[in-house]
């Protein structure tokens, strides 16, 4: 028998007995509330989401129900909403003995809600009954319970043969990852219900096989725009309600042979895991493994078991058979290898899941942060990974989640900044579609009159971390300039970087004149140099009214100083001093610098004060992208004095550049590889969150295509990029610099090709090109470079090594 609680007006669930507050215990009629709820509820809200039996129910904060059911083992299944939290807040006692409610926890939402959550759970246990019924009791312990119905079905030991033939169909039908035949299994078994009421044990098959379908499907929905229209429930709402669902067929399972358990755990594993890798959780990770391991233990031929299991699976492919010369150096070798894998993955995503709009189905706000390593292959002139880009970005520019060419929702900066500064910045150097320099234009003049703004101190900071295109918040966290914001800033980055604006560049200026000011402050007892986590707006202080520099206390602990080590803030300093050549804004990356080497003797200890000097040091030496400004700079400036701590804690790229020896770009591409020749299911079709695909040392494959290794493209300090290459291009910038570009090409073509190099970064003026082959040159001719992203034709020979080295002759010539 199952009841359907709710108000009495409400629709009763097929074959479900009223439930509402008037149904008081009585012997005449069997079952009803001891004690009763205090109200009724109906969750209109969530009519695309919910059935008949779930969409409304009674509330309270203790409550007692009876049912007069004959004496035996019954099973119990109780369908609850969650209420105001993550975790299990309900009490549930059956015969007076309190139940272990073993429901998977999740981590808090890191900002408070006041919106009553979308999901419910499923409790399922067993009882013994005696002669005075079942009696089940509800006691909120954090906050009222929401009961939504109960099932209560007499377990059975022995199959009958009708059973076991529906059993082994079942088993016959179902693997674990193939459920193509449940919609056809759940209407035969519902059929058989139907002609006999009184089988609980088809009627518990058909009850788990309905959670099972429910949770399959959106597992199935992933993050695509479409499914958040029909169901109106987020990505997390429908994976969170998925894994609630399979916790009724799992929790307290110990019945032997039963069909779907497998299935079950091997759905809910794979959620579990992709949701640990999204958001964390040691519960979450935690009860992932357990799922993951108990069935590879049970299947270890499964090869995504054993992918799961951390076990490295190559399956074959074309990359596995590339040709290589003997006259390519080391690092040609690899390239080639690597360019190849990546450029599988990409079309992988472009060809097998990306649609129309340019989703990937991880939801747009994440299906952006995939393209942070696809940069090496667009950048080398990869047809395939660009027009994906394209596709993307402009499905975003005309979604709903863009107005006036920002966010449309106001967020806090990580995620409102990441549709257009993921899309839309790069494009400008991918295209010389006028279009795309203006889409770039709404962040440059918010940035400018909206965002940032004067404080009383006369400093410009941005007013807040947390706004849109048309709003932001300035309450208390949310008031205060982060390094975050950089990433907002980001399009004014790129836009000045392709068409150089005074007035922009004098507002990004300001900004970063402020915060090399906040850097050299020693508040709270922050390191001079240092940035902190915070400035607030209305009176400049580091972290508002918190205790020390480094916790920002703005809900999300990236906001937090460790995260990034400032150096989001070192980047666009960095960046807005190539602009400007103002050598003050090199104070704070020097004095980092400094700070790092005074504390080398401590380098190898461990367990520093937080906040102190040497605790600062040891988190700078473990930030990539810190380096990877570093490096910009040592390039830039050609200053030698922290070379020492360059190839210490510096990237592959830039230990090669420093000192020349190309063992380290073989160790960054052979870190690359070990990453991508494995395992590849877990960065394309299993993969649930797109923004949790990553490749190893992509950075160090974009260093040596375009002189730029610096991580999520967060500035452009590329010298060159390519175009009309193919799959048999390699390319190593060995120096760059505003005089003169020197880089090795290699083709492991058979035949000669034509190919574009793009030079971005050197001054205006008159440039020889020598072409050399073998240490010979075969030729050399002038260009004239006016202006960013000139085009030089180079004849790329096959199977030799090529050597292109541009250097300035002359200032430009004069017009007439």
């Amino acid at each position: 028998m199952r009841f359907d609680s709710g108000p009495p007006q409400s629709v009763i669930a097929d074959q479900s007995i009223a439930l509402n507050l008037s149904s008081r215990y009585q012997t005449t009629l069997g079952f009803g509330w001891i004690t009763s709820p205090r109200d009724s509820f109906v969750r209109a809200d969530l009519s695309r989401s919910r059935s008949a039996l779930t969409i409304d129910g009674v509330v309270g904060e203790e409550f007692d129900f009876r049912a007069d059911i004959a004496a035996g083992d019954w099973i119990v299944t109780i369908w609850l909403e969650m209420g105001e939290f993550d975790h299990n807040a309900t009490q549930i006692s059956i015969q007076g003995q309190p139940c272990v409610v073993d429901w998977q926890e999740f981590p808090a939402a890191a900002e408070p809600s006041q919106n009553l959550p979308k999901l419910y759970r499923v409790f399922h246990t067993t009882a013994q009954v005696g002669s005075d019924g079942l009696i089940l009791k509800f006691q909120g312990k954090d906050s009222d319970v929401r009961l939504l119905g109960i099932s209560l079905m007499r377990q059975q030991y022995e199959y009958t043969p009708v059973q076991l033939n529906f059993l082994a169909k079942i088993k016959s039908n179902l693997s674990l990852n193939n459920y193509s035949s449940l919609p056809s299994l759940i209407q035969e078994v519902k059929t058989a219900v139907l002609a006999n009421p009184t089988d609980s044990v088809l009627a518990l098959w058909l009850q788990r096989m309905e959670f099972l379908a429910a949770a399959e499907k959106y597992y199935e929905m992933r993050g695509w725009e479409w499914a958040e229209g029909e169901t109106r429930l987020s990505m997390f709402d429908r994976h969170h309600q998925a894994i609630m669902l399979l916790d009724g067929i799992l929790a307290g399972q110990k019945a032997v042979g039963e069909p779907l358990a497998d299935p079950a755990r091997y759905l809910r594993g794979r959620l579990l895991y992709w949701l640990g890798k999204e958001r964390g959780g040691s519960e979450v990770i935690a009860n992932a493994n357990h799922d993951l391991k108990l069935l590879y233990q049970n299947y270890p031929e499964d090869d995504l078991l054993a992918m799961y299991a951390s076990k490295q699976i190559d399956s074959q492919d074309d990359c596995d058979c590339l040709e290589s010369s003997p006259e390519a150096p080391a690092w040609s070798v690899l390239q080639h290898e690597a360019l190849c894998r990546l450029r599988a993955i990409i079309r992988w995503w472009t060809t097998e899941r990306q649609i129309a709009n340019g989703e990937f189905g991880g939801k747009f706000g994440d299906d952006v942060e995939l393209l942070r390593w696809w940069a090496p292959l667009c950048l080398a002139g990869d047809q395939t990974a660009l027009q994906g880009w394209k596709l993307l970005a402009d499905g975003v520019w005309h979604s709903k989640h863009v107005n006036q060419g920002y966010a449309r929702k106001l967020a806090d900066v990580e995620h409102s900044s990441e549709f257009i500064s993921d899309t839309a910045p790069l494009m400008v150097f991918y295209s010389d579609e006028p279009e795309y320099l203006t889409r770039l234009q709404p962040s440059a003049q918010l940035f400018q009159d909206f965002w940032t703004g004067l404080t009383p101190q006369g400093n410009r900071f941005f007013r807040s971390a947390w706004f849109s295109a048309t709003d932001l918040e300035t309450t208390e966290p949310k008031g205060r300039d982060v390094e975050f914001n950089c990433r907002a800033a980001k399009a004014v980055r790129y836009l000045v970087g392709r068409r150089p604006d005074p007035q922009l560049v004098a507002t990004l200026h300001e900004w970063s004149m402020a915060w090399v000011e906040a850097s050299l402050s020693t508040e709270k007892g922050k390191p001079r140099g240092i940035f902190p986590a915070s400035i607030r707006f209305e009176d400049e202080s580091i972290n508002g009214d918190g205790k020390n520099w480094y916790q920002a206390d703005m809900y999300w602990d990236y906001y937090d100083w460790y995260h990034s080590a400032g150096s989001l803030l070192l980047d666009q300093v960095f960046y807005t001093y190539l602009l400007t050549r103002d050598e003050r804004l090199l104070e704070p990356l020097l004095l980092t610098l400094d700070l790092i080497r005074s504390q080398e003797s401590q380098a190898l200890e461990s367990n520093h004060p937080e906040g102190s000097p040497a605790w600062a040091a040891q988190i700078l030496r473990n930030c990539s992208l810190f380096w990877e400004v570093i490096e910009q700079w040592r390039f830039t400036t050609r200053n030698q004095t922290f070379d020492d701590l360059i190839m210490l804690y510096g990237s592959p790229y830039g230990r090669y550049r420093v000192s020349g020896d190309e063992r380290h770009l073989v160790e960054g591409l052979n870190t690359l590889l070990d990453d991508v020749r494995f395992n590849t299911p877990l960065k394309t079709n299993e993969a649930l969150f797109t923004d949790r695909v990553y490749v190893a040392e992509s950075e160090a494959l974009k260093g040596m295509l375009t002189g730029d290794g610096i991580p999520s493209n967060t500035s452009p300090y590329f010298y060159v990029s390519w175009e009309h290459t193919d799959g048999n291009f390699t390319a190593l910038v060995v120096d760059a610099r505003e005089e003169g570009i020197k880089v090795e090409l290699f083709s492991h073509a058979d035949e000669q090709r034509e190919i574009v190099m793009r030079v971005w970064r050197v001054k205006p003026g008159l440039y020889v090109v020598r072409h050399k082959c073998l240490g010979s040159s075969i030729g050399e001719d002038v260009v004239n470079i006016s202006s960013p992203g000139e085009r030089i034709s180079i004849t790329l020979p096959p199977q030799q090594l090529l050597e292109i080295e541009l250097s300035r002759i002359s200032d430009p010539p004069k017009s007439d």
